[in-house]
């Protein structure tokens, strides 16, 4: 494997206990991946609190069920490597949502604690996925002199037992999606 350099951050306060921390798991760059689009996502991390010649010498990758029970361990693996790591479990499927975490051994063979689990879901990663209906204004559009932008809205009921819900949206333009008056995610002039 051949990835790029380890990154450290070092910290001007150490926790109480001094031990190392593994901070900051991302996938493919990204805190809080959801609608990710692809099914072997990259793992970072940093490692926090870590003296100036501390160096890693290991990992270990587990996945968590919905109960917070280990899923899947990629066992201890021998590299000094915490930067855009492959996969190492079985591809994610669309919509699927896992949750992470790392720990980290030194060069003196000490582990760090587990990072705080980290969620990564995937989004629609087939083109069977993709089904929908396109949303436009009721008018046909004159190029030739300024109309307002449209506001499209539709309405439904949620059936009960509903848990969970992802809204998959983009636009040809921008957009700001809203749910019961409220603006949907932090997205500002989105898909920009």
């Amino acid at each position: 494997m051949t990835h790029a350099e380890v990154t450290y951050q070092r910290s001007t306060s150490a926790p109480a206990t001094g031990e190392i921390t593994v901070a900051d798991v991302r996938f493919e760059h990204l805190r809080g991946a959801l609608g990710i689009g692809t099914a072997r996502p990259r793992i970072s991390w940093i490692i926090a609190n870590a003296p100036d010649d501390w160096r890693q010498a290991g990992y270990e990758i587990e996945s968590l069920a919905a109960d917070d029970r280990p899923r899947a361990q990629t066992g201890k693996i021998d590299s000094p490597e915490s930067v855009l790591l492959d996969w190492p479990f079985a591809p994610l499927a669309s919509r699927e949502r896992l949750t992470l975490r790392v720990r980290v051994w030194g060069a003196d063979g000490r582990a760090s604690a587990w990072s705080v689990p980290a969620q990564v879901e995937a989004g629609l990663l087939a083109p069977g996925d993709w089904d929908a209906r396109f949303v436009t204004p009721d008018w046909d559009e004159d190029t030739s002199k300024a109309q307002p932008g449209p506001l499209l809205r539709h309405e439904f009921e949620v059936r009960a037992g509903v848990t969970r819900a992802r809204l998959y949206v983009t636009a040809l333009g921008v957009y700001e999606a809203q749910l019961n008056g409220a603006t949907a995610g932090d997205h500002v002039l989105a898909p920009g």
